[in-house]
């Protein structure tokens, strides 16, 4: 079945369009990752997870808005608690279902915390300000998937129209619109690029439409939304169908593999030692042109990794671990590590995954 499985996918790739496409990436619920045992390491619609996509080159973030009891705008996925957040007190796993709706704010900031490998990263369940404040931060940008009117003023208030918003209820986009020129994005299951389009000028202004439905990223549909001005978002594919919707024409990703698929490195490159420490600068390159960088350094001091055309500048005060990456696009992927002054680099790892 494996191998069936792949020529089938061979032969999807290979039919699709050949036109270069180079989609604007968001990270699904923030840049959160889990460890082999299925654990958080970085939390899902976490603070953490906001800084994390901006270290890993993402351009903004989905977050999913709530309300408690008693009326408080928290940032979580679920309608319940269980799956991502533990008791405070023990940090056990939470038993029986526990409802957002049915906790007031202290309760659920008091009595749970984010599950995290991490004992710095069990945190209280972040509010839509904290989210919001650190994504202006980190400078990315916000794409608020939420059905409550308040959460769009508030971001409207922060971020003037440089946010997005994404939901299903078409009345609610067209009321954002009222006081907004954000990005706005009609979440829909199926239909054709006509009647989206048809409902698109509705709205007016910067929009598009996003779905989980593989099957409407056509290139004909991509090509239709978008030579009409049209944003097309595909979202949350599995790996390895995303360079399909990128080679069909899409323009913003959101997705799930926010610092790289659970899938074997096509190459590695590690650099260990003291000859390590003592040189200024390694380069490394890789011919590969679509797929991901994830590069862990373990140094102290101040540094700058360059990904193709994006510079990070990382700093510490003790030896510690880092992790930074970046999409790529039609673009062989080109690593440059420096160290700064007395900056010493104990190890680094530079991992490439093929799409």
């Amino acid at each position: 079945m494996k191998r069936i499985f792949a020529i089938l996918l061979t032969l999807l790739l290979c039919s699709v369009a050949v036109a270069k496409s180079t989609p604007t990436v968001f990270a699904h619920r923030g840049c959160w990752s889990k460890n082999d045992k299925g654990e958080f390491v970085v939390p899902e619609n976490s603070v953490a997870a906001v800084a994390m996509a901006a270290r890993m080159g993402y351009a903004g973030i989905e977050c999913d808005v709530k309300k408690t009891k008693d009326g408080h705008l928290v940032v979580l996925h679920d309608k319940t608690i269980n799956r991502t957040m533990r008791n405070a007190v023990d940090y056990s796993r939470v038993e029986g279902k526990v409802r957002l709706a049915d906790l007031t704010f202290e309760e659920v900031r008091s009595r749970y915390v984010l599950e995290s490998e991490r004992e710095e990263l069990r945190t209280a369940i972040p509010t839509l300000h904290e989210i919001l404040v650190e994504c202006k931060k980190q400078g990315i940008i916000p794409m608020l998937h939420s059905s409550v009117p308040e959460s769009y003023k508030m971001a409207q208030e922060m971020f003037g129209d440089n946010w997005i918003c994404f939901t299903t209820d078409f009345e609610l986009l067209k009321g954002v619109r009222q006081y907004s020129n954000c990005t706005v994005l009609y979440a829909v299951e199926g239909g054709t690029a006509e009647e989206h389009i048809s409902a698109l000028k509705q709205i007016g202004g910067s929009c598009g439409v996003s779905t989980m439905n593989r099957r409407l990223y056509t290139p004909h549909y991509c090509k239709t939304l978008t030579d009409n001005g049209y944003i097309v978002q595909a979202s949350v594919f599995r790996y390895p169908r995303e360079v399909v919707a990128q080679r069909n024409g899409i323009t913003y990703q959101l997705t799930d593999f926010s610092i790289m698929p659970s899938s074997r490195p096509y190459s590695k490159w590690v650099a260990t030692g003291r000859k390590l420490a003592q040189c200024g600068t390694y380069r490394w390159q890789e011919s590969v042109e679509c797929g991901a960088v994830k590069v862990e350094i373990i140094y102290k001091g101040t540094i700058e990794v360059q990904i193709n055309d994006r510079t990070y500048t990382l700093s510490r005060k003790t030896m510690g671990r880092d992790l930074i990456g970046n999409r790529f696009f039609d673009l062989a992927p080109q690593v440059t590590i420096k160290a700064i002054n007395t900056a010493k680099i104990r190890k680094s790892k530079c991992s490439v995954y093929e799409y």
